[in-house]
Parts: structure tokens; sequence; C-alpha cells
């Protein structure tokens, strides 16, 4: 028999605290669920406790139940009471009275008197819910044991349970707690007792994470359809408890279900949430953003909902790729903080609409207050790539350095992740774009291509080889695009790679392997941009390797396939070049000159004396002067052979062109075309003289009489000398020179002309005499002038002097007023020379 103590009165403690708040994890997504409130009930029938929702991280306090059905006080049986019943009556009554200490004291004093007595069962639990009450829940337990242990049939045994089921709760031995509320559950009569067993048995088994026997006992309490005060909350958490297993489908039906019939605006803002992130991993926004829209509409909806709601919609807009809703949405909740880590989730879906709608600055800001408050997450991650995507796109000039951190910062922990490979990949795409190729190739080195997403691989891997060639690393270049030839056949790229792989090859002197990429371009591709390269270098190849006609059979395919191609005046100048070599110099100058119309900056210089020459060797002296002209006018400083100047101004000379001979001849006296032989210096002082352009004629006369090759070439050239002081009527230093000439010729018609010259002096000295009005001077002057010409028209037998001379003497003579003598000189010149006509008649 167990021995009673009376308990001392109690003392006022704390009251046991009620509901707190129950999440469930599914899809990824932390979801809250609202405490069920409680139900009064008569005071002749048990009391249903509190549903007592739960936190698994924090439970909360369970609720305590009240008093058991069988309570009652007793039909009368016609029997007399006894002490018993009277000192049960009265501890009854202050139980009652809510007089919780004395009442103590009474239900221990039955006890002690009457440990057999039929009230035992209840005095215990009533003793056990004066602690309860007075909120000594430890003293109250030990009651509780009592009944259960001892009395398992009684009337009280399931409320003791059940009490026990929840202090076991509190105190976290959930495992005790589900033991005792399956045992109210299985003993107790009264349905709603029942209810709330199976109820708060399910949230035990929660914590003990064991899910099917949790479904289980939220089946059966959602099985009881009337007054079941528990269904609501059942059902959300049985759906909640579906979507933790991913059974999706079922759980939207029962979200939906509560959503329309439930009248608990809790209750609808939890399955409102819940339901729009199915219908959002559903792949349905719309639906998604209706229900999120009412959970936000909803007062009731709590502060975690609200956050929860908010994500979902901008997680929707996001879906729907409704950038801007989601930036919208985003200004208009910024008080609103969504719970634990999806915040950062949903600020990385703002900054990503940001940065989709362009942006960048505003998606930068975000990404930075990412990384600041949420420094060490997934989203940080994600964050710092996508600001620097952004700085890449606005092209910022720090750009190298920052990608330079970000690798810096997550490559030992992240170093596989694609990330990481594109921050390598910005930065060496960076220094490509700015061209700084050698920059670009170390750059690339670090970009594991492997690690790119597919859509990228063959454009890095071809600016890779771009990079690599354009820096000078052309056997890395030839690895490179090698890689990418292979690996991507069809690439839209393919023909580029393979003519930039050709121009590697042939600066690594590969000329066989160049040329047959080339080759390939020109035949798989034959109108792409790249065979346009190609067959320039296949043209250059030749012109190397010294094969003319190949050469200039590929030029003609560029010319012919592409008009207007760049290469175009290159392609018209080896076409040019190589006619010139095979001396097909009308087909050579017509190339040549197409090359300089195209491109004169260039092929100028490099043309023109290739014309220059095909018009000297063909002998044609205007079309060689015609050319030499067009390049002196295109280029002041056109370096032309003496030779070539040589030989044209002696052409037109002998042409009695003497304008254009002596042009060409003071060209050849230029400077940069060498020494002036004698000759030049000879026929460009004769050509002067033609022109009557005397000064020019003395001045290059000079010249070769400074150094002349021989007596006979010093006496013709003080001829030309003396003809041109004559022009310039110095008369006296025309006569020196003329007796000058004499001292070295003696004989033959440079005698005869010296005399002539002579002759014309003192002509001209008379004139002048007459002029200034000597008339006699100038008579002395004229016999002296038919004394020289008579000499050589009786000395010699020329065609051209003899006439002339005989002419001049007549002429001379009838100024002297020797008219007989004159008229006898006519006669003989017309008997001898009878179609002579002086010049000027």
């Amino acid at each position: 028999m167990t021995t009673f103590r009376i308990l001392p009165r109690l003392s006022k403690l704390v009251l046991l605290g009620a509901a707190a708040t129950f999440c469930v994890t599914g899809a990824g997504v932390a979801r809250a669920q609202p405490a069920k409130r409680a139900l009064p009930v008569e005071d002749d029938s048990p009391p249903v406790p509190k549903a007592t929702p739960f936190s698994p991280g924090t439970p909360p306090k369970a609720a305590i139940v009240g008093e058991p059905g069988g309570a009652k006080k007793p039909a009368d049986s016609g029997k007399p009471k006894g002490p018993d019943d009277d000192l049960y009556d009265y501890a009854s009554m202050l139980y009652e009275r809510k007089e919780y200490g004395l009442a103590a004291e009474s239900f221990g004093q039955y006890l002690q008197r009457y440990p057999s007595g039929s009230r035992v069962p209840m005095s215990l639990f009533r003793l056990g819910e004066c602690y309860v009450n007075e909120n000594q829940v430890g003293d109250a337990e030990k009651y509780f044991l009592e009944v259960v242990n001892r009395y398992p049939a009684s009337e009280g045994a399931p409320s003791a349970a059940y009490r026990l089921g929840a202090i076991r709760f509190n105190g976290k031995n959930f495992d005790e707690s589900a033991r005792y509320f399956a045992f109210c559950e299985a003993k107790t009569p009264f349905p709603q007792i029942k209810l709330a067993a199976a109820y708060n048995k399910s949230r035990a088994y929660q914590m003990l994470g064991d899910r099917k026997k949790m479904m289980a006992a939220l089946q059966s309490v959602a099985a009881v359809k009337q007054d079941n005060p528990y269904l609501e909350s059942a059902l959300l958490s049985l759906a909640t408890a579906l979507l933790g297993e991913d059974k999706k489908k079922e759980a939207l039906g029962m979200f939906r279900d509560l959503i329309e019939a439930s009248k608990d605006k809790l209750i609808v803002s939890d399955a409102l949430v819940k339901a729009g992130v199915i219908e959002a991993e559903n792949g349905k926004p719309d639906d998604a953003l209706k229900h999120f829209e009412e959970a936000l509409k909803l007062t009731e909806t709590s502060v975690a909902n609200r956050g929860l709601a908010f994500v979902g919609t901008v997680q929707a807009l996001y879906a729907k790729g409704d950038h801007d809703g989601v930036i919208d949405v985003y200004n208009r909740n910024a008080a609103v903080l969504p719970p634990g880590d999806l915040r950062p989730k949903m600020l990385l879906l703002v900054g990503n609409a940001f940065r989709m709608k362009k942006m960048y600055s505003r998606a930068v800001e975000v990404y930075l207050m990412i990384e600041k408050d949420y420094k060490d997450s997934e989203q940080a991650f994600e964050a710092g790539y996508w600001k620097l995507y952004c700085f890449y796109l606005i092209g910022d000039k720090d750009l190298p350095e920052f990608a330079r951190n970000f690798v810096s910062r997550y490559r030992k922990e992240r170093g596989d992740h694609e990330f990481i490979s594109l921050a390598q990949l910005i930065l060496a795409d960076a220094y490509f774009n700015k061209q700084e190729f050698k920059e670009a190739a170390v750059a690339f080195v670090d970009v594991r291509t492997n690690s790119l997403p597919e859509r990228l691989r063959p454009e890095a891997m071809f600016n890779k080889g771009w990079a690599e060639a354009e820096a000078g690393r052309h056997q890395d270049a030839i690895g490179s695009f090698t890689r990418f030839i292979t690996e991507y056949p069809k690439h839209e790229f393919i023909s580029r790679a393979l003519a930039r792989r050709g121009l590697s090859n042939r600066e690594v002197r590969d000329l066989a392997k160049a040329k047959e990429d080339f080759t390939r371009v020109v035949k798989e591709f034959p109108k792409s941009d790249a065979a346009e390269l190609s067959w320039l270098q296949i043209g250059l190849i030749h012109t190397e390797k010294h094969e003319t006609k190949e050469m200039i059979a590929a030029f003609e395919s560029l010319v012919e396939k592409f008009p207007s191609s760049p290469a175009a005046a290159q392609a018209w100048y080896g076409i040019g070049s190589g006619r010139y070599d095979q001396k097909e110099f009308d087909k050579a100058v017509e190339a040549l000159r197409k090359s300089v119309a195209l491109d004169k900056k260039n092929f100028l210089d490099k043309a023109s004396p290739r014309i220059v020459m095909a018009w000297y060797y063909k002998q044609d002296a205007d079309g060689l002067a015609k050319a030499i002209d067009d390049y002196r006018d295109a280029n002041a400083n056109a370096s032309i052979p003496p030779n070539v100047l040589t030989w044209l101004g002696f052409a037109f000379f002998n042409k009695s062109d003497f304008a254009r001979s002596a042009r060409f001849l003071t060209y050849a006296t230029m400077d940069d075309a060498g020494v002036p032989t004698p000759a030049v210096w000879d026929y460009l002082a004769r050509a002067w003289l033609e022109l009557k352009k005397y000064n020019e004629s003395k001045s290059a006369i000079d010249k070769l009489l400074q150094n002349p090759p021989d007596p006979g070439a010093k006496a013709r050239a003080l001829l030309t000398k003396g003809r041109a002081l004559l022009g310039l009527a110095n008369f006296g230093e025309g006569h020196a020179v003329a007796q000058e000439a004499l001292q070295i010729v003696k004989d033959g018609k440079l005698q005869a002309q010296l005399m002539i010259l002579e002759g014309d002096i003192f002509d001209a000295e008379g004139a002048a005499r007459e002029k200034a009005g000597d008339r006699n001077a100038a008579m002395q002057k004229w016999k002296e002038a038919a004394g020289k010409f008579v000499m050589p028209s009786q000395m010699i037998v020329d065609p051209e002097l003899t006439p002339e001379a005989l002419f001049k003497a007549a002429r001379a003579l009838d100024r002297a007023g020797d008219t007989a003598q004159a008229e006898k000189l006519l006669k003989q010149l017309k008997a001898h020379y009878p179609s002579y006509v002086p010049p000027g008649y």
C-alpha cells in the first residue's frame, strides 16, 4: 500500500506557456503553421486541450488536459454516505472553487485515511491537477503517474496520460510523450479528447523524426469530418508533411481545399503560401502569384508567411521573365524581411532582375548588399560573380583587378565551380576586347574550358587561339585552333579557325601546312570572309616560293571572287608583279595601275616604279612620260632610275620635243638621280638652247665643261655655250668661247659650225649697232660676219651647213651694202640647194 503525505500549501509560480509556431521544411522552403486555438467546453464535459503546434527547434509547452469525464458526482444509490464520501466531497468543493491549496490538503487526507477507497484514482488525479494549477508540474507528475500505472482502467487514467504526454513533450522527452498521448487516445471514451491526443501525438512523432507515425496520427484526426476542431490544423499539417515528402499533387489538393473551405484566416494564409510554393515549383507562376498576392492581402498572415509570400512573388515573377514586376514588388515591399536564408535568395533574384533590365548599377548595389550581409552564403558567391559580370558589361576600367580578386577569394574552396572559370574567362575577355593580346593569352591559360557552360566553350577556345596568335605565341595558337577544329568541326567559326591557324603555320615557316589550311578554306568555304584571306595567303606563299604562275592564279581568283575585298589592291599588285616578271608588260601595267587606284597609300611607291620600267622596256616614250608624270604628281619625291630619264630625254630631243626633253633630262640631273653623264648635260643644254632658255643652257653646259671627257666633247660644248652667250647678247664672251673652240678644232663640220657661230655673233653685233644709231659700225660688223659665213660656205659641202652659210653670207653682204656679191651668193645657193628654205621664211 502506498503512503501519501499531505503536501504544504502550494506557492504561486509562473504559468505554463501555451501555443507556439511550428515549421516544416518542404522543397527547400521553411513553411510556418499557425497555432490552433483551444475550444471552450461545458463544465460537465472534459475540457479540450489546445492543439499545440510547435517548432522543431524550440518545442513549446504542451497544454494540460482538464477534468476527466468520470468526475461527475455519482447518482444517489440510496446508501447513506460515509465519512470518506464527505471528505472527498469537501475536497472537490474546494477544488471547484479553485482553492487548490486547501483542496490538495483535503485530497491528501483522503488518500491517507482511505487508501483503498473508491475515490482514490480520482483523488490522485485531482491532487495532480491542484499542483498543475499552482504551476508545480514536477509534483503533479508524480500523481498522474500513480493514476496511469496503478489504475490504468480508471476514468481518470486517459486524462492523466494526456497530462503526462504534455509534461514529457515540454521536457523534450518526445518518445514517452507520444506513448502517453497514444494511451489517452486509446483509453478515453470522449471523441474530443481522443482527437486532441491524436493531434498532439503527431507532434511528438514529428519531433522524433518519425514521419510515418506522424502522418498516420494526422490521418486519423483528419478522418473525423464532423465536430472536429482539429480537422483544418490536421489537414494543414498533413499537407505540409506530404509537401515535405515531395508529394506535391496530394499536398496541393489539401491546401486548395483549406483555402476554399476554412474560415480561419490564419490557416488560409498558410495554405495560400504553401500552395503558391507548389504552383511555382510546378512551373505555374501565374497561379503561384495569385496565391501569394492573396496571402499578402490578409492581415492575419504571419510575419514569417508574409516574408515567404514576398519571396514567392519575386520568384514567380522572375520565373515568368517579368523583371519589371520583380523590381516593382521589391521596391514596394522593402520593409518586408523574408525569413532566414530566403532573404539572400530573394535579393539575388532582384539583383538578377536589375541586371536583365540592364540597370547594372542597381544590380551591383544589390549584389554588394548580399556580399556584405551574407558573406559566407552560396548567394554571396553567386552575387560576387554576377557583380563581376555587370562590371564586364559596362566595361569598367578596373575589371581585370575585380576578376582577379574574385578568383583569388573563391578558388581554394570553389575551384571546380563554373563561376571560377567564367571569371577567368571574363578576365581574359577583358584583355581580349582591349586588344591587349599578350595579357589575354596568359589569362586564357587559366580558363578551364571544360568547366565552362557548353555554349561558351567553342568561342572561348577560339578566342584563346586568336589571342595567342596575336601575341606571337604561334605554336600555342596552332594547338588551340587544332583542338577547336577537332572538337567543333561544324562551328560557324571553323573557316576562320583554319585561316588563322594557316597564318600561324606560315609564321613558323611551315608553308606546306599553311597552304593546306588555306586551300581547305577556299574549297570548303568559298564565299566566306576567310576565303578572301586564304586566297591572299595562298598567293603570298607562292610569291615566297617564286611560283609566279600559281601566284598569279591565286591573286586573280581573289579579285574575281571578291572584287571589293580590302586585299584586292595587294592582289592586283601581285598580279602586276607576276606579269612584269613574265615580261607581259601591258597586262602588268593594267594590274599595277589597279593596285594604285585601290590603295594609293600602300602601293603607289611599290607599283609605280614597275609601271615606269614596263613602259621603258616597251621603249614607249609617250607612255613612259605619262607614267613618270603620274608618279611624280602623286609623290613629289618619286625616284626614277637615271638611265630611264636619260633615255626618255634623248628620245624627246630626237623627236624635237625639246620641252619634254629638257624636263626629263632635268630630272636626271637632280641630286637623288646620281651623277649625270656628260651626254645628259650636253643634250639638256642644247634642249634649253632650242627653247631659247639661254641661261639654263649656259648653266647646263658649264657643268659639262667642268670636266669634259675629251677635246672633241669640249669643243662641242663650247659651241653650245657660244650659242647660249649669243642668245644672251654677250658678244665678247661669245667670241672668246668660239675662238677657244677653234683652237681645238681645225677642220670638219664642227669647225664650220664654230665659224658660222662667229658670223652669227658679228651679225647680231651689227644689228645692235644699227639699233643704237651707229650705222657705220653696224656695216663693219656685217662685213666681218659675211667673211665668217663665206669661209664654211666655200670650204665644206654639207646639206645643212653649206646652204645656211651661203644664205647668211648673202644676207650680211646685203646689209653691208655689197648687193652684187650678195646676189652672186644667192644664185649659187639656188643653183646648188634649190629646196633650201631659211629658218623663219
